[in-house]
């Protein structure tokens, strides 16, 4: 009964209240430092435009130091897949790099993190015991533009590698304690909970976007391609479980960051459920009348998203 009243919430609009999540909620800010391996060769850069008979504004010529040092290339690969992983399991707060994250997921995400601190560490060791043989090697990669100065020395190479997480509480518009006038007071609150209010829309929404995004992507391969295989059977596209098990960690995201207590959210969430669960990739190839039946769910939950401009 009760989840047939949150579906039938879905006929309204998305319920968006900026309660006090403060106890709730916290904030994270991941920040990882890389050195890039890159320099501007003004030298190069003017040879290269006069000898093409262009301006010497026309174009720079970068210098890739470490042209082949795949220890570098793993790092900053391995950077790139750890703030995505960052980003997954948090939500948008403000444009500082603060994300939002639920205090009951905030054990996962700290072990997630850890892990991920650890074999960032790892490969920046490898990095650095590397460095100086890839040093050398740079000099036959760049040939009269190999510098020795462009090259820090091992104890200042480090530095340009860090890894830092900052937690930090959600603060309450309401809890002000600043000697400043009552007036001024009132109106900082105001403002506050304007930004406030807005921050929580932003993350609800980017939790719609994801869903949003990923139920295409479901729909796209649950749907009939336009053509017949030679035995003149309909043809489909291809089903990956990746997909399907990014809509369930979806529906856990609706239910665990749903700190509005959004009713158009929880019913999205429960149909969903409904849909898919105990739904895998073989049985849908197996089953043509299932896999239709999964596209027609898919589809009308996809008409009830909340418009978000996408």
């Amino acid at each position: 009964m009760e989840q047939a009243n949150n579906i039938h919430q879905l006929a309204q609009g998305p319920t968006v209240n900026a309660p006090s999540i403060s106890s709730s909620a916290m904030l994270v800010q991941l920040n990882i430092s890389t050195w890039t391996a890159r320099k501007l060769d003004k030298s190069a850069s003017r040879t290269v435009a006069a000898d093409n008979g262009a301006s010497a504004k026309a174009g720079n010529y970068n210098k890739n130091l470490l042209a082949g040092c795949t220890e570098l290339e793993d790092l900053k690969k391995f950077v790139g897949n750890a703030r995505n992983t960052h980003y997954a399991m948090t939500l948008p707060w403000s444009d500082m790099g603060l994300r939002l994250i639920p205090t009951s997921q905030y054990f996962d995400y700290q072990n997630a993190m850890t892990d991920l601190e650890q074999e960032f560490r790892r490969l920046y060791q490898l990095f650095e015991d590397a460095y100086q043989w890839r040093t050398s090697t740079a000099m036959a990669e760049l040939g009269n533009m190999f510098s020795h100065d462009d090259y820090p020395p091992v104890d200042e190479l480090r530095r340009k590698f860090g890894w830092n997480l900052a937690v930090q509480p959600l603060p309450d518009a309401g809890d002000f304690r600043l000697d400043i006038p009552n007036e001024q007071q009132e109106v900082i609150k105001q403002q506050y909970d304007s930004f406030y209010r807005g921050a929580i829309e932003s993350a609800m929404d980017d939790i719609w976007a994801r869903l949003h995004k990923n139920l295409e992507t479901v729909l796209r391969q649950l749907s009939p391609k336009d053509e017949l295989d030679a035995k003149g059977n309909q043809k489909y596209n291809k089903l990956y479980d990746s997909v399907f098990d990014t809509s369930l960690e979806l529906i856990r995201m609706m239910r665990d960051f749903n700190l509005t207590g959004d009713t158009q959210m929880t019913a999205i969430a429960d149909q969903l459920e409904d849909a898919l669960y105990g739904v895998n990739t073989d049985a849908l190839k197996n089953s043509e009348t299932l896999r239709l039946d999964k596209q027609q769910q898919v589809k009308d939950i996809i008409s009830k998203l909340p418009s978000l401009d996408l």
